[in-house]
């Protein structure tokens, strides 16, 4: 059986409008929750910065869906785990407005890193095993809200990738540290996504971001919210509505790999094209006697925009493999030590890192540029 994607068209935040048409997008799945269930909602809430910036999940959705939820007497809690750590998830949930929706609901916020942590046995491709907070485990019922962007890692985060965020902390980090590249990487979240598989997916594209995503690329107004019982079925669906490939989304291509793909049914509106900037791609698998030649020319190099830094330090703290210090009151980034995480670009506050083209894309990019001069 097909698994619904519903799309629905939504130009603005305004919370009457997007109540209304999150009700459309879930009654186009076929939504349905038992009275008074304890349900926990995952929205995206990577750091501590305002809606505007379309980085997190905007609350006008996390309100419509709160507001449908106290309809069926439902316990709500919100919870999710930035990458700051747990002053870092409070300050997020406050910036962003959330926790004034869970005030006017009397929902619980949950900071992962300070709940009780559980080890939970898994089958995964790269885990056997995960830490999770108790609390998506006591749970009847998880809504998963992503917010639509690109990603410079995997090339999009969407229902997979935002349940990354359920890791508690720094062992996000460690994570990043034990893949090494960005495919085992992929295939680490697919594992994640797959130990507490949640019962509602609903994303955020109403405005998204493209390019060097998911904190520091460009806002794109979409104008959409897509909603599915599958997080996997609605990622699909997304990608190709931002005219992405399964190649470009390394999740989409792990979930391929593994038969994980379902048979997808798209209902409301159904020929919806916004064509999003892809991220600075990043090339890992190279022969051995090339590598450093190959590494220097053809990916990507992070850089520190200095007019930018505050030196707040979250890079250094964020970084897995702690190939960033402070020296001389500056902040340098050791490249031999660098796996190209991106967590600093990810987590910069002030969005002074940089992930800088490489030498054989600027020249491609210039030689582009000079044969259009020349035909024109």
């Amino acid at each position: 059986m097909a698994e619904k994607v519903s799309v629905v068209k939504c130009d603005s935040y305004d919370e009457e409008l997007v109540l209304e048409k999150v009700r459309e997008a879930l009654d186009l799945i076929g939504f349905k929750i038992k009275q008074g269930s304890k349900v926990l909602l995952k929205p995206n809430v990577l750091s501590a910065k305002s809606p505007d910036e379309a980085i997190t999940t905007h609350p006008a959705l996390v309100n419509a869906i709160c507001f449908i939820l106290k309809e069926k007497k439902c316990k709500i809690s919100i919870g999710d785990s930035s990458g700051i750590g747990i002053e870092g998830t409070r300050e997020a949930f406050k910036k962003t407005g959330i926790e004034g929706i869970a005030k006017r609901y009397n929902a619980e916020i949950i900071p992962f890193e300070e709940s009780k942590i559980v080890y939970k046995k898994i089958n995964g491709k790269i885990l056997k095993g995960i830490h999770i907070s108790k609390s998506l485990l006591d749970a009847d019922f998880i809504i998963n809200m992503p917010k639509l962007k690109t990603h410079a890692l995997v090339g999009y985060t969407g229902a997979v990738k935002n349940m990354f965020g359920i890791i508690p902390g720094g062992k996000k980090s460690y994570y990043h540290k034990i893949c090494g590249n960005q495919t085992a990487f992929a295939d680490l979240l697919v594992d994640i996504y797959n130990c507490r598989i949640p019962d509602l997916n609903i994303m955020d594209g109403i405005i998204g971001m493209e390019g060097n995503g998911p904190a520091a690329g460009k806002i794109k107004k979409t104008g959409i919210i897509i909603a599915s019982k599958s997080g996997i079925a609605l990622d699909f669906v997304a990608a190709k509505i931002i005219g992405f490939k399964t190649e470009d989304i390394l999740t989409n291509k792990a979930l391929v790999k593994r038969n994980l793909k379902p048979e997808i049914e798209v209902v409301g509106e159904k020929n919806i094209k916004i064509k999003y900037e892809q991220p600075i791609k990043t090339i890992r698998k190279v022969p051995g006697f090339m590598l450093k030649i190959f590494y220097s020319l053809v990916n990507p190099e992070i850089k520190v925009n200095k007019k930018k830094c505050k030196k707040c330090l979250v890079c250094l703290k964020a970084c897995p493999v702690k190939a960033i210090s402070l020296i001389n009151n500056k902040i340098k980034i050791n490249r031999k030590k660098c796996i190209l995480c991106y967590c600093c670009h990810e987590l910069c506050p002030e969005k002074a890192i940089i992930i800088w083209k490489s030498s054989i894309a600027r020249f491609i990019t210039s030689l582009k540029n000079w044969v259009k001069k020349v035909i024109k």
